[in-house]
């Protein structure tokens, strides 16, 4: 059989608000806070059973692209800064003024989940879990209804403006956006990976971590590992004495495909357990150490981007570019990781710092390779607000790594703090296009800045 038809249905509506944010990750959480707390009606699709998005259910951490490059300099505010300091307040993450001082921010992913719910009920934040997006209504280029799936059945919501908050843009592709994926020589994008913790860790000498890391790095050229990362893990996810969070996992394929994501969480699972006994068994400080949890998700770096007003660049993020129209800071570099899912000999990034010079990627297109991946020491780049606004569909902004930027940009734009600023100036402008009639694309953007300041944020 090839295919079946499905018969006609009629959806019911279960909301008519004025944003509806599709996803509750580090994009879309402070969406619909700003959007609520700005007074639009304000409804939070989330497909897990808690927020924060890969920051939980991936136990990614810790959230970077809060200061300036290699500075103490902040550059994030707003609801982010006040979402690290609430969980500051509950044992959950360091002191601001501490998290300055360092390259990212480590925090208890339940106390996150915990600190997520009271801000968006606080904000008045409509939310619905357990829920899945699964498709959208268009007529004429703008989106009439968004049609999600749960345990209730297929149901639809009205929205004035939509935000997808997604991570891959999957209501702007359902909406037939203009959209695009991976690098432009093969369109391939970053490797997938996962982060996960262990506990009855001892303190370790910085001579062990040097001699671990080569044993490490011999057990993975002779193909005995598969692990990108030659590191003993440390504090991101997780702050308990004793624990640590371990990035180490890659795995090549596309996100936007099911097998591959199939294929790909059974496999990191299994290279998990073979990472975490190797280092009971060779590294002393780690002789008593056990997996305490995996991901609920693979983590992904990179799929689909929309084809924006406005595009971010390598070249932004390298020369610290600054634009009139900014509405977000980053500072996070051009960090990719292998598209070929290449570990052997510490690969660790593509292009011009990757150690493997016979990658075939690398001659073929080397006139696409780039010589420095690093914003000048001390500042960053801003993040112009055309970036969130598609070429196509009318009433919808997107938020978080599904922003319009190059393969390159992308690499350093999709860290958490970023995309929690990048969240909150969405939910702000999809407010602000309500109250005003108008659409995104229409926004005075001085106007959109300049609250964004009022509440704190950094542009």
């Amino acid at each position: 059989m090839a295919h079946v038809v499905e018969p006609e249905k009629r959806i019911p509506v279960i909301a008519d608000v004025d944003v509806a944010v599709i996803g509750g990750g580090p994009g879309g959480l402070p969406a619909a806070i700003a959007a609520a707390r700005h007074k639009a009606t304000t409804l939070l699709v989330e497909r897990y059973g808690f927020l924060g998005g890969l920051a939980t259910s991936g136990l990614i951490g810790p959230i970077l692209g809060h200061r300036a490059h290699e500075s103490s300099t902040p550059i994030l505010g707003g609801i982010p800064k006040e979402l690290c300091l609430r969980m500051h307040e509950q044992e959950g993450a360091p002191k601001w003024e501490d998290a300055l001082k360092q390259g990212g921010i480590p925090f208890d992913v339940e106390i996150l989940k915990h600190v997520a719910d009271q801000m968006v009920e606080e904000a008045g934040v409509r939310v619905m879990f357990h829920t899945c997006f699964s498709d959208v209504i268009v007529e004429d280029d703008e989106i009439k209804a968004v049609v999600v799936e749960s345990k209730s059945g297929r149901q639809a919501i009205v929205a004035k403006v939509v935000i997808d908050a997604t991570g891959d843009g999957d209501v702007a592709y359902r909406s037939g956006a203009p959209m695009k994926e991976g690098r432009p020589a093969d369109g391939k994008s970053q490797s997938m990976g996962t982060m996960f913790h262990i506990g009855g860790v001892e303190n370790v000498s910085s001579e062990e971590r040097k001699g671990a890391a080569e044993k490490i790095r011999k057990a993975v050229d002779a193909g005995e590992l598969h692990a990108y990362n030659t590191g003993l893990g440390g504090h991101a996810s997780t702050i308990i004495q004793g624990q640590v969070s371990l990035n180490d996992t890659r795995f090549p394929g596309d996100a936007t495909n099911v097998e591959d994501l199939t294929r790909g969480e059974i496999q990191m699972r299994r290279d998990t357990l073979k990472i975490v006994d190797f280092l009971r068994k060779k590294v002393p400080a780690y002789k008593n150490c056990y997996l305490i949890t995996t991901p609920a998700q693979i983590g992904v770096r990179q799929s689909r981007q929309i084809v924006g007003e406005a595009t971010l660049t390598g070249d932004d993020i390298v020369k610290g570019r600054k634009y009139k129209d900014s509405i977000a800071r980053g500072s996070w570099w051009v960090d990719i990781h292998c598209p070929r899912g290449l570990v052997k000999r510490g690969v660790h990034l593509c292009y011009s710092k990757c150690p493997m010079k016979n990658c075939h990627m690398q001659k073929k297109y080397r006139d696409q390779l780039m010589d420095n991946i690093y914003p000048p020491k001390g500042d960053w780049y801003d993040i112009r607000y055309g970036c969130l606004v598609p070429k196509k569909v009318n009433n919808l902004l997107v938020s978080g790594r599904c922003i319009s930027a190059t393969h390159e940009a992308m690499a350093g734009a999709r860290v958490i703090g970023t995309c929690m600023a990048i969240g909150q100036a969405a939910g702000t402008a999809a407010t602000q296009a309500v109250l005003a009639k108008k659409l995104p694309r229409e926004l005075d953007v001085e106007l959109l800045r300049q609250t964004i300041i009022a509440d704190g944020g950094v542009v």
